[in-house]
Formats: structure tokens, sequence, C-alpha cells
């Protein structure tokens, strides 16, 4: 091999080089598709910043809304994330395992997984995963309870003993912390057609900044 060939070969690997970080960045991170009614911070380096609507998030980042906020953020590849007021989470670190930690306030989740995906939304009291294609909801009290509902697909509820219990389309369950995970889940109609509550922000059901209206059409 001549030394233009091994030139040229060196040029073509260093373009590769450069070029897969770039790919795999693109493929692992998320945009703020949408922003209102307060402020969407990220942690860096043991602070809080604010980010704007348009920005990228990036795979295991923290991210934290204020009292009134709600964020939305589109993650191809996995799906579509509105995190509600007063909330904090830890975005998913590996792409067909996507599991996104809660550390308190309402995350709402609609998966667009491919084959084999899953994700899941992680609470220090209970995890709700998702398979295939689902809208799911999970909201917390501080350390005392986990709820989670879905209204599309469905999704399964793990305790820290260990017991799951299925929660399918239009129902949800409640964790008590210190108790296991309850016999069965429960219809959220009731729940749901409540203003004034954490399910206002569920964008499946109800209008978007609507203030708790339900959609004409949430119980198809």
């Amino acid at each position: 091999m001549d030394k233009t060939q091994r030139f040229a070969g060196w040029l073509l690997s260093a373009a590769l080089l450069l070029a897969c970080p770039a790919a795999l960045a693109k493929e692992e991170s998320g945009t703020v598709v949408s922003l209102r009614g307060g402020t969407l911070e990220r942690l860096d380096k043991g602070a809080w910043h604010e980010i704007v609507q348009g920005k990228k998030v990036g795979i295991g980042e923290r991210l934290r809304t204020g009292k009134a906020a709600v964020a939305v953020i589109d993650f191809p590849g996995v799906g579509r994330f509105v995190m509600g007021p007063a909330s904090e989470i830890e975005m998913g670190r590996e792409p067909k395992d996507f599991t996104t930690k809660m550390n308190r306030g309402a995350l709402w989740m609609q998966t667009a997984l491919p084959a084999g995906g899953r994700a899941a939304i992680s609470t220090p009291i209970a995890i709700a995963g998702v398979r295939g294609t689902a809208f799911s909801m999970v909201f917390g009290e501080g350390e005392k309870a986990v709820c989670a509902c879905t209204c599309a697909g469905n999704i399964e509820v793990t305790s820290p003993d260990g017991r799951k219990l299925a929660v399918p389309k239009g129902e949800y369950v409640a964790v008590d912390a210190g108790k296991p995970v309850p016999a069965k889940a429960q219809p959220s109609a009731p729940v749901l057609e409540k203003s004034g509550t954490v399910f206002d922000f569920c964008q499946a059901c109800h209008e978007v900044g609507g203030k708790g209206k339900l959609k004409a059409d949430w119980r198809r």
C-alpha cells in the first residue's frame, strides 16, 4: 500500500470516528418541544440551570420543573414525556430498556418503542413498566405513595418486594409505602373526572392547558 492509499484510509477512519459519536448523540438525545407555566432546569456540575424550549436533553440527565410548570420532551425511539408541576426526574440511560427515575411529582409517558424495547418509570416505592405503545402516568406523594394509570395499552407495576400487577387500559393502581401492591387495579374514570387533581396534565385524557377539562372523546 503506497502513502496515498494509507493517507486516504486514515482520512476515512477519522471521518467515521467523528461521525459515529455525532450520530450516537443525535440518537440518544431528546428535545424540549413545549414548556409552559414556569421553568425547566437541569442539574449540571452540582447546580441547577434553566433550559428553554427547543433545547436538547441527554440520557441520564436530571431535570426538574417549577411549581406550576409543565414540560414536554420528545425522545426519538422511546416516546414522549410530559413532566408535571414540581417534578424531578432522571432520564433513562439505556435506549432499549429506558428506565426513567422519578424522585417527586408526576410524569406522563407515551411510548413509541422499537420491537423488543421496554420503558419504565421508577420511583422509590414502585416501578411502572411498559412494552410496545401505551399512554401511562405516574405520580407520587413524596416517599409515602405512588399511583400509576394507563389510558391505552397495558403497564405492569412492580413493588420493591417483587409483587407485580397488570394495569389495563382505563385503570390505575395506588401503592402505599411499606405495603404490597393491591390485589387488582381500579377504574380511573372517577379520578379523571375530578378537576384540580394531578391528573389534569395527562394529555391523553385532558385538554392541554385546559385546567382539568376532559377531552370530548376521552373515554375512547
